[in-house]
């Protein structure tokens, strides 16, 4: 790749644009210009008609987009952990059509490109609702709008939690990678209620003790995943950050956990030869080295 595609890809990555895993200059020049193309179309219904139907489902108008001085908030955020600002996402407060602790989220389609901040009206006037920060959760958002073309589960959520001014949840966010998991806290939770009713009403001799231990297991399990995880970032930040990387959070933000894991206990001298390496094959590594080596 010539130094002119760098420089171009490196432009996309600032913008929130990162390259996927295998993703030429090309595919992501057009990644790029459809998504622009996408927003604008809808930049243009959006002025030409009372209300749009978001993914038939949500309804917004003019009066519904938030400020883009919050937006430049969040993207404050991000440029500081992670450095990127993504400026080409819309965002909008919804009325109807969140559940009672819904706070806000990021909706896309990853066929088009189009996505969508969606917050809930309490924010409009408000900051901060029960326990969610506003600029938190358009931040934890914009993470995941940016990493999002590297397929990547395992650490999704650890980075996206690192915005937030909450220790707790920036430690425990990373529990719950896949929608499973909090199905799993909530299925062995309810098992306790079940087996005190069990044993109450029909086998007094019921072992709930069991219950209890299956209650405990998978929280701990989940627990355990989530200190697995972290050891390798702690061991990868220190290797990064020893080999001279200006901006060490930014660097693992673009890896893989493969990557990760790759680099965690590397020397300097074998981090940065690793460094120059794959930037020869990859354009993602190539924007990684120019910026942050």
């Amino acid at each position: 790749m010539t130094s002119e595609e760098v420089a171009a890809a490196v432009e996309f990555d600032a913008a929130g644009f990162i390259p996927g895993v295998d993703e030429s200059i090309t595919q992501l020049q057009q990644r790029v210009e459809k998504t622009h193309q996408i927003q604008r179309k809808f930049a243009e219904q959006l002025a030409s008609e009372p209300e749009v139907l978001l993914f038939d489902t949500f309804a917004v108008g003019t009066r519904d987009i938030i400020a883009p001085e919050l937006l430049e908030e969040a993207a404050g955020v991000t440029n500081e952990l992670y450095g990127f600002e993504v400026r080409h996402v819309p965002g909008f407060y919804l009325k109807r059509g969140m559940g009672m602790f819904w706070g806000g989220c990021m909706i896309g389609d990853p066929d088009s490109g189009f996505s969508v901040f969606m917050l809930r009206d309490a924010f409009r006037k408000k900051r901060k609702f029960l326990n969610y920060q506003r600029d938190e959760l358009l931040a934890h958002e914009l993470c995941h709008s940016a990493r999002q073309e590297l397929h990547e589960c395992m650490l999704e959520e650890y980075f996206a939690y690192r915005t937030s001014n909450s220790a707790l949840r920036r430690y425990l966010g990373n529990c719950f990678i896949y929608d499973t998991d909090a199905w799993g806290v909530v299925i062995s939770a309810l098992l306790l209620p079940v087996s005190e009713t069990v044993r109450a009403l029909w086998m007094p001799e019921f072992p709930v003790w069991i219950c209890w231990m299956l209650a405990a297991v998978y929280p701990l399990w989940l627990l355990c995943r989530n200190a697995w995880s972290r050891h390798w970032v702690k061991r990868s930040y220190r290797a990064v950050a020893a080999a001279g990387a200006i901006k060490p959070w930014a660097v693992l933000f673009r890896c893989t956990f493969r990557e990760l894991r790759e680099l965690a206990g590397c020397k300097p001298d074998r981090v940065l030869e690793l460094v120059r390496s794959k930037s020869k094959d990859s354009l993602r590594w190539a924007v990684i080295a120019k910026r942050f080596f």
